[in-house]
């Protein structure tokens, strides 16, 4: 079982947990050492100030960057913002600001533009994933790759159902939480389903919950308060690994001995998913929540962030270890991952249920695991959305949960098509 990229498609808590390591552990407190940025194979040649890697963000000098991606520039000095334009994109940044804009449309930044010896320098993940690129980054070269994209020759399928009760209508979505450009678009279905929807239904509604009240409640179940640390709940050598892995990330060794082995496989798992290239940014469910937020649509949480913190703080010492040693060897050992992040991102694209039901009994294996992360919380979604189609108010609802939630011998689908609903693939 691969529990590090399958949680992609069954918990939420990696999208904050990814904030928190972000701004905790991602990187050292300096500037990495220059970086080498290569569009389509060719290097580009850069004087002066070079780019560098900062708290997991790579930055780049503005012009010579806008000048490879043929964008033209527009700087404001006075207002310290500049805008780049190519055919019929626009974007726009503020130095210092982690908002940009996309097309009219605001977009939320890992960190700011910033002006460094006289240099300005841009997030380069924002800029080339702006403009069409696909984004890598090798860190045993130090290398930043970008390459142009090939046309997606059709909208992704992924998994939408429909049911109806009573005058009510359920869309059921399962999502995957870390994600790329490459899963967009979406079919027309998925638009025009969330367009009719009244309400919008959530494994937790995000907007709730702040990153201090966030970082918080990790402290609070994921950090040791009897005095012990996580070399005393781990065995030597696999504790030897997680130092290693920090030092190669130029964080302290001892970073992360204050907290919890399922906190440290969290965060070792949102390093690997964005040196990958991968987002929970882009996740399908915070696609629409994004939407919902820029037309007013009300939001529902089926589960809190607390009660997804607290199912984790609950794994025993033992799985927590086994959960730590797997996250580890995934992240030494990617190749090897047969449920990795890409094959589960064209699962998606695809729509394959049968893979995706094999994925659900697969983790059935783990008794402990299964019952926490899947059965429980099935049903308790499940009665949710049972609720919603009972309801006498005649409303529709978009669910968006993890995908692994839907199917299985516990699917929320299975459950309610037990139910007696007719549950309609959509």
């Amino acid at each position: 079982m691969r529990f590090k990229k399958l949680s992609a498609l069954f918990v939420t808590v990696a999208f904050i947990l990814s904030s928190f390591a972000t701004s905790a552990f991602a990187a050292p407190t300096k500037p990495a050492p220059s970086a080498t940025v290569v569009v389509d194979g060719n290097p580009i040649k850069i004087s002066g100030e070079q780019p560098f890697v900062d708290k997991g963000t790579s930055f780049v000098p503005l012009k010579p960057l806008f000048n490879e991606l043929h964008i033209a520039l527009q700087w404001n000095n006075s207002a310290k913002t500049l805008t780049g334009i190519k055919g019929d994109l626009t974007i726009a940044l503020k130095i210092g600001s982690t908002t940009a804009n996309v097309n009219g449309n605001a977009v939320q930044l890992t960190a700011a533009p910033r002006i460094v010896n006289g240099t300005t320098f841009v997030p380069l993940r924002f800029v080339g994933e702006a403009t069409g690129y696909a984004v890598g980054w090798s860190q045993s070269t130090n290398t930043i790759t970008l390459t142009s994209k090939v046309p997606q020759a059709e909208a992704s399928k992924g998994f939408m159902w429909k049911v109806q009760n009573n005058g009510n209508t359920v869309y059921l979505v399962g999502s995957i939480h870390v994600a790329d450009k490459a899963m967009y678009p979406l079919r027309k279905e998925y638009e025009e389903a969330f367009k009719a929807a009244d309400y919008l239904a959530l494994e937790v509604d995000l907007t709730q919950v702040d990153q201090a009240t966030a970082n918080s409640l990790i402290t609070k179940y994921g950090v040791y308060t009897d005095g012990t640390t996580l070399k005393d709940h781990i065995s030597a050598d696999l504790y030897k690994q997680v130092t290693a892995i920090l030092k190669s990330r130029n964080i302290k060794e001892n970073a992360l001995d204050t907290y919890k082995p399922w906190v440290v496989s969290q965060i070792f798992s949102t390093f690997q998913t964005s040196d990958e290239g991968y987002d929970p940014s882009l996740g399908i469910d915070q696609y629409f929540l994004n939407n919902a937020i820029q037309t007013k649509k009300p939001i529902i949480g089926l589960e809190t962030y607390e009660q997804q913190i607290q199912m984790f703080a609950s794994f025993s010492d033992g799985l927590q270890e086994s959960q730590l040693n797997e996250t580890i060897a995934e992240y030494n050992n990617p190749s090897t991952d047969e449920s990795g992040i890409d094959q589960l991102t064209e699962m998606w694209k695809e729509g394959d249920e049968n893979t995706l039901s094999a994925l659900a009994q697969q983790i059935s294996s783990n008794e402990e695991y299964y019952k926490a992360m899947l059965a429980d919380r099935n049903a308790g979604m499940a009665e949710k959305v049972t609720g919603f189609l009972n309801s006498p108010d005649k409303k529709t609802y978009f669910v968006v949960v993890g995908a692994l939630h839907m199917l299985g011998q516990d699917g929320v689908v299975t459950k309610l098509r037990a139910g007696g609903f007719t549950v309609e693939n959509y």
